[in-house]
Parts: C-alpha cells; structure tokens; sequence
C-alpha cells in the first residue's frame, strides 16, 4: 500500500510539474546573474523545484517585466510587490532588499532624515521612487536634481567619482558593484564611503499566474527556510562576493 502511494504522489509531481517562464530583473548582482546563479535566482529554482518545477529565466527590466506578465507571456515575474498592481498570485515574502542611502566621507554630506535629500543631487536605482514608499516618493518629484538609472553599476561609479552627492540602493548591490569597480580599477579603492540608514528593509513576492503554482512555490519556500537551505544560500553568496579583493 505505501508503494502504491509513493508511486501515487510522484505519478502526480510528474504529472504536474512544468517549465516556467520567469522574468527576473537584469542587472541585480549578486542576486541575479544572467548565467543562472545569485541569491534571488538560486533561491526561485529551488523553491519551485520542491515540487518538480523547472524555470527558463527571462530578463527584464521591471516595467517590461510587468507587461510580459500582463500579456500572459510569462508564468511568474520575481521581485513584485502587490503595490505593482499587477492580477496575480502573490507568493508570501521571500526575500528583502536593504536599501539604504550612500555618500562619500570627505564631501560631508549630512543626512538624517529623508527631507535631508531633497536639495541634493541624487541617483536611484530604476523605479526607487516606486518601491520606497510615499514619503520617498514625494521627496524625489520636489527635487530637481533626483534622477534613476537601471544600470547599478553606473550608480555606484558615478558615486564613487563624485558626479552624484548620494547614491539610493541595496547594500549588497552597492557592495558587488564597487568590489567590481576596484577589481577593474576604475575607482580608488581608497575612497571612503558612508551608509545612511533611511528606510526599512523592503520585502519581495513572486507573481504567478496560476493559484497552483503560487501555492507550489509557497512550498517551497517552506522548505528552504525549515531545512536551513535558505541560509545557506545567503551565506555562499556572501563569502564570495560579498568582502572586497583588492
């Protein structure tokens, strides 16, 4: 009878599973690389793997991401919030961005509070002004001197060069880029640079198209943090990329 059940319950993972298109966003290191690794894409395949599933990745920006998944050309797109306003499936949070404000040391600019970045010459990642939250938002449509780019690397430079007064992204974004940058001398590896906490940690949710799906990668995610899976991803992207080689 147990054989009879097993063979049951993998006829029905076989049955079921499928390979899922999935727009992850292009320009994310070290949580998404292009070759199919980072923290976000290893952690997206192995949830849905939990129940069979298979992925053929998509990358794209997040405004192109939301019209692929509006025309029904993809499955899911990672890295949503429900404040995208996208008719999906939300999955519960399965990671979080820690985005904070950064500026160089020996230009002393002084930051406090979000009001203090009004009047300076700013550059946020793509849609910053969408993800941060109102008060941010508000911010960013008074000052003239805010703009956004979706090449991070760009933002980092144009820091780390002094052509920007404060620089708005992920921690371990900044962190990539500017090891990155050193590597490829391109900037000082000297130069000092301040983290400014502004805002709270900023969670992310898969959107599926599919109710079953959703709940497969819910699973997933389940067992991923429950096995110590979901650390341990965290923790090999950290010793690799995560200290600067210099």
């Amino acid at each position: 009878m147990k054989k009879i059940l097993f063979l049951i319950a993998l006829l029905s993972v076989v049955l079921f599973s499928k390979e899922l298109n999935v727009v992850f966003s292009p320009s994310t290191p070290p949580y998404v690389f292009q070759d199919g690794s980072g923290i976000v894409f290893t952690i997206v395949k192995e949830a849905l793997a939990y129940k069979g599933h298979t992925i053929n990745p998509i990358f794209a920006n997040m405004g192109r991401a939301a019209e692929l998944f509006k025309d029904g050309y993809v499955d899911a797109t990672s890295i949503t919030q429900t404040s995208m306003g996208l008719e999906a499936f939300y999955s519960d949070d399965f990671m979080q961005y820690h985005n904070a404000a950064f500026v160089l040391k020996n230009k002393h600019v002084k930051i406090e509070k979000l009001e203090d970045l009004r009047d300076l010459y700013t550059i946020g990642f793509k849609n910053a002004n969408v993800y941060l939250g109102e008060a941010f938002k508000k911010i960013t449509l008074e000052n003239k001197k805010y703009s956004e780019v979706a090449d991070q690397k760009q933002q980092v430079s144009m820091l780390l060069n002094a052509r920007v007064e404060v620089a708005i992204m992920d921690r371990h974004i900044f962190t990539f880029y500017r090891n990155l940058l050193i590597q490829e001398k391109k900037v000082d590896e000297n130069i000092d640079v301040e983290l400014i906490e502004l805002f709270t940690p900023t969670p992310y949710k898969t959107a599926f198209k599919d109710e079953k799906l959703r709940d497969d990668f819910n699973a997933g995610m389940k067992y991923l943090r429950e096995s110590g899976r979901y650390n341990d991803i965290f923790d090999e992207y950290s010793k690799k990329y995560f200290e600067v080689k210099k």
